[in-house]
């Protein structure tokens, strides 16, 4: 019979493209969507009436991973693994800040999935996107799609052949713990319901496979960063506050930017006695439209979609700032 300590999600760096090097790293995650695929390629001729012929066609492995936000080694892998670049500066309070940067080659893990009874192998997996949701006293939550060679079948081994190790001294960060920053402004609104946003790769897949093998054999190649959003507002901002972007402004004739040198938007999550330990920086922000509707007697609120954008000013989009206990880059 299984249980759920036979349950888990485990990453492992590569050091070249479906080779794995090091140790695993556990995570506490909620739910995963990671599965073996091929496209099925069926042959219709003119003789008969139905198709008599059918073979595999690519095969490759995706899928999702969805969980509390942890600023663990796990999730740091992931967010590298979407941005490129880890540095590391000086210990503070006994931990390490870590700036993850849109540079640099993006790395590819091999990912060990626990489904009670087999380990489940999946090399050459890479970040395709990453989404973040966060309301108000609420858990901020974390997904990743990824995507990779197909399942290394051969490696299927029984459960528990590997030993989970998770990092339980780490609390999930939450909503009441967290802060939004507009335009630059060094204090913090209070007017903010919950975000959301997602930054996508948009990665290449046909483009990652060769004659000769039914699989990927390089990483599938970036393509445009997209980073898109929707802020929800307790009330509908007519006078700034902290910066807020507000109503009058959104519904000119052309629509509100926040643009220039330095950070346009920024999310943090954690406690301040201890510093933010994770935090999102955008240089270049577009508003659209707001939805400032009313029904019965419900709160007048508002919400708005943002997208990121590519900041001359900056020569960035964004970066991410966690603060680790882990010494070294990830």
């Amino acid at each position: 019979m299984g249980t759920f300590n036979s349950r888990y999600v485990a990453i492992k760096k590569e050091s070249a493209y479906g080779t794995p090097t090091g140790s695993y790293k556990f995570g506490e995650v909620d739910d995963e969507s990671i599965k073996h695929q091929y496209d099925l390629l069926t042959r219709d001729d003119m003789s008969r009436y139905g198709a008599a012929k059918s073979v595999t066609g690519k095969e490759y492995s995706a899928g999702d991973i969805n969980m509390a936000m942890l600023n663990d080694d796990f999730t740091a892998h992931l967010i590298n693994g979407i941005m490129g670049t880890d540095s590391v500066g000086g210990i503070s309070g006994g931990l390490y800040p870590h700036t993850f940067a849109e540079s640099g080659a993006l790395d590819s893990y091999t990912l060990l999935v626990s489904r009670e009874d087999k380990e489940h192998l999946y090399k050459g997996m890479v970040v395709g996107s990453m989404s973040v949701s966060a309301t108000l006293n609420e858990y901020a939550t974390v997904g990743f799609s990824l995507m990779g060679k197909s399942e290394d079948i051969g490696s299927l081994a029984a459960v528990g052949t590997t030993s989970a190790v998770f990092p339980d001294a780490l609390p999930a960060l939450y909503f009441a713990n967290a802060k939004v920053f507009f335009n630059g402004d060094s204090t913090a609104s209070d007017m903010v319901k919950s975000i959301s946003f997602d930054i996508n790769l948009n990665r290449d897949d046909e483009n990652a496979c060769a004659l000769g093998s039914t699989t990927y054999t390089i990483a599938p190649p970036a393509q445009r960063r997209e980073i898109s959003g929707t802020i929800e507002f307790n009330i509908v901002p007519h006078a700034a506050v902290e910066s807020e972007p507000t109503y009058t402004q959104l519904v000119t004739a052309d629509g509100l930017e926040f643009a220039g040198s330095g950070v346009e938007l920024q999310v943090n999550f954690g406690d301040d006695t201890t510093a933010d330990l994770l935090q999102f920086k955008f240089y270049k922000i577009r508003f659209e439209a707001p939805d400032a509707n009313v029904s019965g007697r419900d709160t007048n609120t508002m919400s708005v979609g943002f997208v990121a954008l590519y900041s001359p000013d900056d020569s960035k989009m964004m970066d991410i700032v966690m603060r680790s206990s882990t010494s070294g880059a990830f």
